[in-house]
């Protein structure tokens, strides 16, 4: 009697194949559905920057944006400056700037983004940072 009830419970394999492509299916629409809810997110970020000069080729200096997130200015060369948000966009941890690599890197799960364009170079995270507009008075 035992056996019969295990026999007529047990999932076959095209049951559990169809179950597992059927939870694949909605997990893919889920994220789908995620991403497409995130593009249109908070406003651009946007930082006035008086003193760009007095950054120097390398030089990083962290600001607090008027919307409160923190954001990270970098000068790339002489008069070019690039700023991104600070959370780095795997798990929001704070991302530093490695001036002897002359990228971004975020020291939480060794992540690494491209200095000018803020894209991944390498780890975890999907996208990139997120990229502030500078302002110069």
């Amino acid at each position: 009697m035992v056996s019969r009830l295990l026999a007529e419970s047990a999932v076959d394999r095209r049951g559990f194949l169809g179950a597992a492509a059927a939870a694949a299916l909605f997990a893919l629409a889920g994220e789908w559905l995620a991403a497409r809810a995130g593009a249109a997110g908070p406003a651009p970020l946007e930082i006035e920057l008086t003193d760009a000069a007095a950054l120097s080729p390398g030089e990083a200096r962290a600001v607090r944006a008027p919307d409160g997130r923190d954001v990270l200015i970098v000068s790339v060369a002489r008069g070019d400056v690039v700023a991104f948000d600070r959370r780095c966009p795997h798990l929001g941890c704070p991302v530093l700037w490695s001036a002897e690599r002359a990228r971004f890197e975020c020291p939480c799960h060794r992540a690494a983004f491209d200095a000018r364009t803020g894209r991944v170079l390498f780890g975890p995270p999907r996208r990139g940072l997120e990229p502030a507009k500078v302002r110069t008075a």
